[in-house]
């Protein structure tokens, strides 16, 4: 017993094997963020952000959980696989730039022949990541001779671990087999990676996801078997062009429609200009990760996280395959970024800058109008580029997007007011700036619900979630590259579109006979999905559907 005076007469008294299991705890614990910030110092994708919560409520009370394990030999075991779960981790960050991805491990073991093949190719890549496991294995091992020996135990310790695990295996297949209706960001967080997670954990979370969210589905059949789109042909590569893609958040077409509308003076002012276009379109998805991934990777049906993975597809890499440089430049912080990062070929993008990043370039205001100011300061409107700038739009709490002088009307308006405020603006900057042909798009990435239904928000599959709108500005005197404007009904036929701007044989689709797919709140369709048959531009009711 060890007692600490407390004030002057009184005293706190511990036992000793408690303060060695608190030591303990944050030994370990730091040695797992050393790892990680080591490997982070020897590769630009891996990105290390420290955060409290991570360490206090995730890998402390795990560490804490281990302390109470009576044998060394289990504690050994979990340090083993610890070890392993991140060294995995490291080694794809190698190779592709980013975590794994829990439908990884489905192709691993279908494309077994071809993984062997690209893994003999990677021995020179392990030496780092394997050097910096190994000190912090036998850091573990020391740690535990020498202080995890002298911690509290309890016989039952190695129980309570197995059964939180339990816990969060039957969350993961309750959440992707058995629940309906909205999935919540924080659901959302069970199923993929994040950039603010340890190595170590992110592999458990795509792990488990595979194993009791993808793996019954499949063995089941109950999965559609949706076709992997293939990669698309280079057929120009003498291009001198930049395409800007402006993606908005959950901005609906109803408040942004441009006919007669209060909240878009500016851009109605526009509508006479023969190089600006607007209409209607459908989202990919309901939610921001799954719209944002459909316009980045060109994912035209449900279950698409089988194309991300091979990134064939994605638009980063195949403008940097034909030599544009690529920039995503982005409104939103870098915890809302946690999600959707790992899912558009980081490795690719050029620069890519968050608003917690704009003070190195400027003194920013706050708002949208930021990232022309950047746009500004990069210089990047002479060169071949791809340019995707992400908006905080009309993202809760809708007050804080605009400045004080657009305060007139709902805070969600005024969102849309400021919007047609800051397109203008960058469309006139365009203008006169581009020093080569220039294409700008917009399109919202989801709409949102204003209590209809009885709801807020998105996630839902509702026309005021996944109707939005798309606006096109270029300086281009090519009227074929123009007319392809009026075919584009979707975020898919947007990717087509910019691919083919990019120098690649696209799917162009110009007859009327067609199926639009739109996701949920996942990108697996768990969460249910609508399909739209389009017959002689007659468009059919959507159905929903789910897996």
């Amino acid at each position: 017993m060890v007692c600490l005076k407390y004030k002057e007469r009184n005293f706190v008294c511990v036992k000793k094997s408690i303060l060695y299991s608190l030591l303990y705890a944050v030994l370990f614990a730091s040695i797992l963020l050393l790892m990680d910030k080591a490997y982070s110092l020897s590769n630009e994708y891996f990105i290390f952000e420290f955060t409290s919560k991570e360490f206090f409520n995730k890998l402390l009370l795990f560490a804490l959980l281990v302390s109470m394990i009576p044998k060394s030999k289990a504690r050994i075991v979990i340090y083993l696989l610890i070890i392993l779960f991140s060294f995995s981790q490291y080694i794809h960050f190698e190779y592709f730039g980013k975590n794994i991805n829990a439908i990884e491990f489905y192709l691993l073991g279908t494309n077994l022949h071809e993984t062997i093949e690209v893994f003999s190719t990677m021995l020179g890549m392990v030496l780092i990541p394997l050097s910096i496991v190994a000190v912090a294995f036998g850091a573990l091992l020391f740690l535990d001779k020498h202080i995890a020996t002298k911690a509290f135990k309890y016989k039952h310790g190695l129980t309570i671990l197995l059964v939180a695990l339990l816990a969060l295996n039957i969350q993961m297949f309750y959440i992707t087999n058995i629940k309906k209706g909205k999935l919540k960001h924080s659901q959302s967080k069970l199923l993929y990676p994040t950039t603010n997670r340890h190595s170590a954990r992110n592999f458990f979370v795509s792990a488990n996801y595979f194993i009791f969210g993808i793996l019954p589905k499949k063995l089941s059949s109950s999965v559609a078997d949706y076709p992997v789109l293939r990669k698309p042909i280079l057929i120009d590569k003498d291009l001198n062009r930049t395409v800007i893609l402006v993606i908005g958040e959950s901005l609906r077409y109803d408040t942004f429609s441009l006919h007669d509308n209060k909240l878009t003076p500016k851009l109605q002012s526009l509508k006479s200009d023969k190089n600006f276009f607007y209409k209607k379109v459908y989202s990919g998805g309901t939610m921001t990760k799954v719209s944002v991934s459909t316009l980045i990777n060109r994912l035209k049906y449900p279950n698409g996280l089988p194309q991300i993975s091979q990134e064939d597809n994605c638009l980063f890499k195949l403008a940097k395959e034909n030599n544009f440089s690529t920039y995503f430049l982005s409104g939103q912080s870098t915890s809302h970024l946690q999600i959707i990062h790992d899912l558009m070929c980081p490795k690719y993008i050029d620069k890519l800058v968050d608003r917690d990043d704009f003070e190195e370039y400027m003194k920013p205001k706050g708002y949208d109008e930021d990232l022309q100011t950047l746009i500004a300061k990069l210089d990047i409107l002479k060169e071949k580029n791809l340019i995707v700038l992400q908006h905080r739009g009309s993202h809760s709490p809708y007050k804080k997007q605009y400045p004080k002088e657009y305060d007139r009307y709902t805070p969600y308006e005024n969102t849309a007011l400021y919007t047609d405020n800051s397109l203008y603006e960058l469309i006139k900057y365009v203008k006169e700036n581009s020093k080569n042909e220039t294409f700008l798009f917009y399109v919202s990435d989801h709409g949102e619900l204003l209590g209809e239904h009885g709801k807020h928000g998105h996630g839902h599959l509702v026309k005021e979630v996944y109707e939005v709108p798309f606006l096109m500005y270029t300086n281009s005197k090519d009227e074929k590259l123009k007319e392809q404007f009026k075919y584009v009904r979707n975020h898919y036929d947007i990717s087509n579109y910019v691919l083919s701007l990019l120098g690649y044989k696209a799917d162009l689709i110009k007859d009327e006979k067609r199926t639009i797919y739109i996701l949920n709140a996942d990108l697996d369709g768990f969460s249910g999905y609508g399909v739209i048959d389009i017959n002689n531009s007659i468009e059919s009711q959507i159905e929903l559907k789910r897996y």
